[in-house]
């Protein structure tokens, strides 16, 4: 008897669970900001694909390469931190100083 099925390429069915387990995810979720954050890592992992054509399982980097990788993510954000508070030091200090009607 001939099998009439279609093989399906194993990462689309794993892609597919992974919606309906989402969907399934998102009527039982406590924290919609967990959701969130969920949604950008996907949305954040299909963009890196299509930019690098690679991901994290990719085996060409030693593991101090991962770490010289990190590092330079983390000083990055740091660079993103301190903009923020210079930006929040000079609005307070803008507030400060204004004269509020009655």
């Amino acid at each position: 008897m001939k099998n009439h099925l279609k093989k399906v390429d194993p990462d689309k069915w794993d892609k597919i669970v992974q919606r309906m387990k989402d969907k399934e995810r998102k009527h039982n979720t406590m924290d919609k900001n967990v959701e969130k954050v969920i949604t950008q890592l996907r949305d954040r992992e299909e963009e890196g694909l299509r930019k690098y054509g690679v991901n994290t399982e990719r085996t060409d980097l030693t593991s101090l390469e991962w770490l010289q990788h990190l590092q330079e993510e983390l000083m990055d954000a740091s660079v993103y931190i301190e903009k923020l508070k210079s930006d929040m030091k000079e609005t307070q200090a803008e507030m400060s100083g204004m004269k509020w009607k009655d």
